[in-house]
């Protein structure tokens, strides 16, 4: 996909993850997180993992989102889902393979708490 993305976009990608040691890839949703300042002008995107895993998904670096929810919707989630804050990963634009949806502008305000838990960044 060579499309211009935009921060809040869910899209589709082989996320990388490790797994015995080894670099591997699962394709999932992903949430783009980077500036679109920088999306504008970088190669590669930075991305936040979706996954239907509900484990610890009350820790403020998660973020839940129901498919039956009107952002759910607005994102193309086919199944509930946990936007996970702590698992994130730069890959190269070309990667993406498609564009699944976009989150609204409230619910990238709690994503963004949640990144600023996860990256221990003071929010004022």
């Amino acid at each position: 996909m060579t499309t211009d993305v935009r921060r809040g976009d869910v899209v589709l990608v082989a996320f990388p993850f490790v797994a015995r040691g080894q670099v591997q890839r699962k394709r999932r949703p992903a949430l783009v997180v980077q500036s679109d300042r920088y999306n504008r002008r970088r190669a590669a995107v930075i991305i936040a993992a979706i996954t239907s895993t509900r484990a610890h998904r009350e820790l403020p670096a998660k973020v839940v989102v129901s498919k039956e929810t009107p952002e759910g919707r607005q994102a193309g989630l086919r199944i509930d889902s946990v936007v996970d804050c702590q698992t994130l990963a730069t890959i190269p634009r070309e990667e993406i393979v498609a564009r699944l949806g976009r989150f609204p502008l409230d619910l990238m305000r709690r994503i963004d708490l949640a990144l600023a838990d996860a990256l221990d960044i003071e929010r004022s």
